[in-house]
């Protein structure tokens, strides 16, 4: 029975990998993966986010991931999610020399008051630009999700494939992108002048300045069941396991380690925004703090009775699986430099 772990941003650009590394603290990780069984790096073709597209063909999606639904359903177990779902992000978009940059509020979130303030700016516009569309918007611990009885025709960039990366070139797109672009027009410039942002920017905080549109569809259930129980606070994983068959009783909070009886899935967040941004600085510490949970999860796995922990590592295109077995260290002959490991390929 295996433990899998999902590291979105783990694979770094091949160039500067070796540098960003060896100026890293991660004594744990570089004593075990030169000895680990490295599978090749696998070429995801989407320009969205890798870990996303490999996770839902895991569990027998087909297409563009679908997400927010699932989501939905992990947040709300009495959640009607008959109707299609989106999830609609507040986020900064920054203004660079030659681009908006979508950036992400994890670094400052928005406070219950901030939230509640900004969203009724939101329903006041949904009012007014998507009556037809009966939409109505969920709230779940910072969370937001948007449900509409007439489905907009809709492709979208999930924000995790989105971050860091120029908003023009990753607007949602289809028969409804105009619809979306008024509605999103108009909330900007109520918030514009709201008071909340005001108070944001002289706390040195970034401005709520725009949604994310992402991850659309309607809730169907999934056909294949990979993995026995989930270790993760993150809805979509939730949501997707549910919808697998995996029972509620399954779901544990990250950290949490359930007694083996089945393959058990888990995911730390934390290393792709810096990836995308290039702080490397930022990225070498979360993964200091990756690797010492690594350490104890990889010890209390075979403890518990699992045979083996995997990491999916992701980057941009690409993703590659490292398998830890209980007698990897008695394998002398297996010496690949962590560097390579954690390295994408240039062109992919």
């Amino acid at each position: 029975m295996r433990c899998t772990v999902v590291l979105p941003g783990a694979l770094l650009p091949a160039p500067v990998a070796p540098l960003v590394l060896d100026a890293a603290s991660t004594p744990w990780l570089a004593r075990v993966l030169p000895k680990a069984q490295a599978g090749p790096a696998q070429a995801i073709d989407t320009a969205d986010a890798p870990h996303l597209d490999w996770l839902y063909r895991r569990f027998g999606g087909r297409g563009e991931p679908v997400t927010a639904p699932y989501a939905l359903r992990a947040l709300d177990a009495d959640a009607d999610t008959g109707a299609q779902c989106w999830h609609v992000d507040p986020v900064h978009l920054a203004l660079t020399r030659d681009r908006l940059r979508v950036t992400p509020l994890d670094e400052a979130a928005l406070t219950a008051e901030e939230e509640a303030i900004l969203a009724s700016h939101l329903q006041a516009a949904l009012q007014e630009f998507a009556a037809d569309a009966a939409p109505r918007l969920h709230r779940h611990q910072g969370r937001w999700l948007l449900s509409l009885a007439r489905p907009w025709s809709l492709r979208a960039t999930s924000l995790d494939g989105a971050v860091a990366q120029s908003a023009h070139e990753h607007w949602p797109e289809g028969a409804d992108a105009q619809a979306w672009r008024r509605l999103l027009t108009d909330v900007q410039m109520r918030w514009y002048t709201e008071p909340v942002n005001e108070a944001r920017e002289a706390r040195g905080q970034p401005p709520v300045n725009a949604l994310w549109l992402h991850g659309g569809g309607a809730w169907s259930a999934l056909p294949a069941r990979p993995f026995a129980a989930v270790a993760s606070h993150d809805p979509v994983l939730r949501g997707w396991a549910l919808a697998s068959g995996v029972s509620a009783e399954s779901l544990h909070g990250e950290g949490e380690l359930p007694a083996p009886r089945g393959d058990l899935l888990s995911i730390r967040h934390g290393l792709q925004a810096p990836a995308r941004f290039e702080a490397w600085g930022q990225w070498r510490e979360r993964l200091a703090a990756i690797d010492a949970q690594l350490r104890d999860l990889h010890a209390r796995s075979f403890d518990a009775g699992y045979d083996e922990l995997a990491l999916l590592l992701a980057g941009r295109r690409q993703v590659r699986t490292i398998r830890l077995r209980r007698r990897d260290g008695l394998r002398f002959w297996r010496r690949t430099p962590a560097a390579a490991l954690l390295a994408e390929a240039i062109d992919a």
